[in-house]
């Protein structure tokens, strides 16, 4: 509860952006094309990895944002794919697309918002940040690629699971952080490094917060892979509740993986120079406090 309490009071500090860019993002309903409702809900974090660096520089204006409102619709775009793809029947307690109007309808909105994304891109007109979009793209349709098709052999490797998370969610962190960069000084460097880091630290604690959902559905994340090093019976009886539970707790795995999510952010938070370090304090609160309330929700 107290996370919860602490992104109010960021998204309070960065109102007059945040406000701005949720009128942007709302005009893409008036094109009378069905787009998700989540779209107008959810914690901003990508939008604001982004909007952080310019801040500290001075460089936010309304044509700098289009780039924020670009990140927030490439990942509504890559969640409307996901629920297909996993058949899933919720979204921010909204009802999917697909579920309501079908995969083909489903479809064809998750493919505009995707356009309209690389529209906003367009009308910044630096052709280094267009080029990190496609890039981003690529790494995140590799990602889907890797988590769908690899044997669960190999992805109970934890190298594995760390590519595969860096590529479908840490990458368009990354992106956030490198248009940052580019406005900043015209390059990327350190800090797109450090959004590698930031999302790669952030999916591993939106897995453990998501463990009981995932272990419903099978899906192989960092707890399970320490988990199953531990007992490695445990792919076979994941439907046994109390049983998964005790190893999770006889295995301390998602402590470890907490540590392993720590260790990210901490490199994330060396990787950046004092001001934007700073400036990045309370969000890095958020998410170190995410991480303990999961830790012992778990304990």
């Amino acid at each position: 509860m107290k996370s919860k309490l602490l992104i109010r009071e960021i998204k309070q500090k960065y109102k007059k952006y945040l406000n701005l860019l949720e009128k942007k993002i709302r005009s893409v309903f008036k094109e009378k094309v069905l787009v998700p409702e989540f779209i107008t809900k959810g914690k901003r974090l990508r939008a604001l990895a982004y909007i952080i660096p310019l801040k500290v520089h001075s460089l936010l204006n309304e044509l700098t944002l289009n780039i924020a409102i670009s990140i927030e619709l490439l990942h509504a775009s890559s969640l409307v794919h996901d629920d297909i793809i996993d058949d899933d029947e919720f979204r921010r307690e909204n009802i999917t697309l697909n579920k309501f109007y079908g995969n083909a309808i489903a479809v064809l909105s998750g493919d505009y918002l995707f356009i309209k994304s690389l529209e906003f891109v367009r009308s910044v007109g630096n052709f280094l940040i267009l080029d990190e979009f496609i890039s981003t793209s690529k790494k995140m349709i590799k990602g889907e690629f890797l988590e769908e098709f690899l044997p669960i052999k190999e992805k109970l490797n934890e190298n594995v699971y760390l590519d595969i998370i860096y590529n479908k969610t840490g990458s368009l962190f990354e992106y956030a952080l490198s248009c940052s960069e580019i406005l900043i000084s015209g390059k990327t460097d350190k800090l797109k490094l450090a959004g590698k880091f930031l999302g790669i630290a952030y999916q591993i604690i939106d897995d453990c917060e998501d463990l009981t959902i995932d272990l419903k559905k099978g899906k192989i994340t960092l707890p399970v892979i320490y988990a199953h090093s531990f007992q490695n019976d445990i792919l076979e009886r994941l439907t046994d509740e109390n049983y998964i539970k005790e190893i999770l707790k006889q295995s301390k795995a998602i402590k470890k993986s907490m540590e392993v999510a720590l260790n990210y952010l901490s490199s994330f938070e060396n990787t950046l120079d004092r001001e934007i370090r700073i400036e990045f304090e309370s969000y890095l609160n958020y998410l170190k406090l995410r991480a303990l309330e999961c830790n012992n929700k778990f304990s």
